[in-house]
């Protein structure tokens, strides 16, 4: 259980809140259990170059991921072995971004090679293949209701479609100046909200595509993750000026102080019940992030069933490279 010997690219919860996956540049996935800090069975091996991204499907029964070897690989969680016995195969470059509908019927990825597929979870079967011009898909997100999919890319714009048609609905062009990172709904699927290598986040009405108040600004690089809570009050967001930082998604401002890491950060996670946050990057560990008390600082709380239902336990075991820290300092637990 040495953890990843390669940079972590990529990083989900489950949706039990009490396991993540990651995505590393070693060509494996790893479930960890983040309440004793320890991984949870041998890695997962099959990726033939390095992994870029990573899906759990609603009913923890899919995994979904992708990276440079230009395929999309689906995983069975319990016995962790494909569910096809061959990668689906479509795209001619790297895979930047996969995600699952809602209802764990279809996989969209997103391409270098500038397309968007839409895939049969369970067949492998291409549905729809969209295409953007020139640019590369760094990102892909279905809605909340799976009608819709957002995508961004490096032509600076943020696409969406409809599921069922393949119709381009909306199309915000320059939504940033630089390459659009990442892109999430919020809860309700009323909003878009995006991160970009121009160091900003913003936020976007999704039917009409209208800008929704000011950026939220402070990072001091690229950023190249960004994910939203359950309950959509609060954001995160991993760049490579060595931080993850909070930002709420009324007022837009962040949320108490950065959180420092060692190297640049590539990806970012938040646990269902919104109490903890998971990251990855360049250094190759995993850290859990408690992140509670900071958020109750700042008037942002979640249900106390769900707090209890998935709290950590008092004593957290470090093994390999997970680390666990407190919210209100940097020092190992």
């Amino acid at each position: 259980m040495g953890g990843h010997t390669l940079q972590v690219n990529a990083v989900a919860f489950f949706d039990d809140g009490r396991r993540v996956i990651t995505g590393s540049d070693d060509k494996t996935l790893r479930i960890w259990d983040v309440q004793k800090g320890i991984l949870v069975g041998k890695p997962i091996q099959g990726h033939q170059i390095n992994i870029e991204s990573v899906a759990i499907s609603l009913d923890e029964r899919r995994i979904a991921s992708g990276g440079r070897a230009k395929t999309v690989v689906v995983w069975e969680v319990k016995n962790k072995q494909k569910v096809m016995l061959h990668p689906l195969v479509k795209h001619t470059a790297w895979v930047w971004s996969v995600c699952f509908s809602p209802d764990g019927k279809k996989i969209a990825s997103g391409s270098s090679d500038s397309t968007v597929v839409v895939w049969d979870a369970e067949t492998g079967a291409i549905l729809a293949t969209l295409r953007q011009c020139f640019a590369l898909v760094l990102t892909v997100a279905f809605s909340p209701d799976g009608l819709k999919l957002a995508s961004g890319s490096s032509d600076h714009a943020i696409r969406v479609w409809r599921t069922d048609n393949s119709e381009l609905i909306l199309q915000i062009d320059n939504a940033h100046q630089n390459w659009v990172r990442s892109v999430v709904w919020s809860s309700d699927g009323e909003q878009l909200v995006s991160a970009s290598h121009d160091k900003t986040i913003k936020f976007w009405d999704a039917s009409s595509g209208g800008q929704i108040g000011q950026p939220c600004t402070g990072h001091t690089h690229w950023i190249r993750s960004l994910a939203i809570s359950s309950d959509g009050s609060f954001i995160a967001t991993a760049s490579y000026d060595r931080t993850v930082r909070l930002w709420n998604t009324k007022t837009h401002h962040q949320i108490g102080q950065s959180l420092e890491h060692t190297s640049e950060v590539y990806c970012v996670a938040i646990s269902p019940n919104g109490t903890l946050l998971a990251s990855g990057g360049q250094d190759s560990n995993v850290s859990i992030w408690y992140i509670e008390e900071i958020l109750k600082r700042h008037n942002l709380t979640v249900p106390e069933k769900q707090k209890e239902e998935l709290r950590p336990e008092k004593q957290w075991c470090i093994t390999g490279s997970v680390r666990v820290y407190l919210p209100c300092c940097t020092s190992v637990i």
